[in-house]
């Protein structure tokens, strides 16, 4: 008789390996679904739901490793000490300070810079984990465009959850679909790039705490970016993200996020 664990395992990568845009689907709604629970439970309590902030993102990347190690692909989701081309970090990390760069730095109190840094990171985690850590691997036998297209929509529409903390008029949500999904695009290219997540998870966070302190974006709202400026940051995340997108060169059947073939550009 085969163990329950080991069924369990069984199924869950053949749905991956057989229906791999529903699996990536059904991992993108049962993420936010975690949310729910505690968002009740908190409201039914009548607590504030601040500390969610923090619990979410921390049930969710726990989630999302359990995933990964359930399907045994650590190397797969680059989860690994390993990295190539690492010049093409510098986009990214120039991109994560643009708010900084703009705004300049607005002054919060130390307890608050810990709270959100420590949930900044897990949404980093939880985000990277299954975007392109999971979405990605899983989607390319469809080829490298559509794996990293379309989990980049998928990771653009789970941003909806924000309606829990944020209000948004509809240009707000449509510049805010288009940043995710620049995002996605740049994070995905750059993942398929270098095979390694923990450098994404970590510009990750350092690009969310940068709205935070910049008083762009989140709690400490003072003033957003300016609507064509932050439309057009998000279009150049797109169209540098095609471009070293297309120096991946990746068999559809590949078992892991392999290298470029042949001399590695060098954007």
């Amino acid at each position: 008789m085969i163990p329950a664990g080991i069924e369990s395992m069984s199924a869950i990568l053949t749905f991956a390996a057989t229906r791999p845009l529903l699996f990536v689907i059904a991992l993108a709604i049962a993420q936010p679904l975690i949310a729910l629970p505690l968002v009740a439970a908190f409201k039914i309590a009548g607590k504030d739901i601040v500390a969610l902030r923090l619990l979410i993102p921390a049930a969710q990347s726990v989630f999302v490793l359990a995933v990964i190690w359930l399907l045994g692909w650590q190397k797969r989701a680059g989860l690994t000490t390993d990295a190539r081309n690492v010049h093409l970090y510098w986009y990214p990390a120039l991109i994560a300070f643009a708010p900084v760069l703009l705004h300049g730095t607005i002054e919060i109190a130390w307890g608050w810079i810990v709270f959100y840094g420590a949930a900044l990171v897990l949404t980093g985690i939880s985000e990277e984990g299954f975007a392109r850590g999971i979405a990605i691997p899983a989607l390319m036998r469809y080829g490298k465009w559509a794996a990293v297209f379309i989990a980049a929509a998928i990771f653009s529409a789970g941003h909806f959850t924000n309606v829990f903390f944020e209000s948004f008029g509809l240009l707000e949500w449509a510049d805010k679909f288009l940043a995710t999904f620049g995002f996605a695009i740049l994070y995905g290219a750059v993942f398929l790039r270098t095979g390694n997540l923990w450098p994404l998870v970590f510009l990750h966070a350092l690009h969310d705490f940068s709205y935070l302190t910049s008083g762009t974006a989140g709690p400490f709202l003072l003033e957003a970016i300016d609507l064509r400026l932050h439309m057009l940051l998000s279009l150049m995340n797109v169209a540098y993200g095609t471009y070293i997108l297309a120096g991946v060169d990746i068999p559809v059947s590949a078992g892991s996020v392999p290298a470029p073939k042949g001399p590695v550009r060098n954007p």
